[in-house]
């Protein structure tokens, strides 16, 4: 499967995705290129900033809803170490 058809399977979902090093994103993936992909209504999360793991972070977002601090924001497909549903995560 080509990273184009497996990111529209994606399409309009709301999504975490685990980026390299101490970040994490979650949103509506809106599009995407072989550059970046796209979410709006994001959260982009800096686990520096906290006390909780990448784990517990996603888990308190499935069950609170997304924490919007930004409108629309652009991500490196370079970045990105995984891509999930948020809804597929699991306890």
């Amino acid at each position: 499967m080509s990273t184009d058809s497996w990111l529209a399977s994606f399409s309009g979902q709301v999504v975490v995705v685990d980026l390299d090093g101490q970040w994490m994103a979650f949103g509506r993936l809106t599009s995407w290129s072989h550059q970046h992909i796209v979410l709006e209504q994001a959260d982009l999360h800096d686990l520096r900033e906290g006390i909780s793991t990448r784990d517990v972070y996603a888990l308190e977002t499935r069950k609170l809803g997304i924490r919007v601090n930004r409108v629309r924001v652009s991500i490196p497909v370079e970045q990105i170490v995984a891509l999930s549903c948020l809804d597929d995560l699991s306890a």
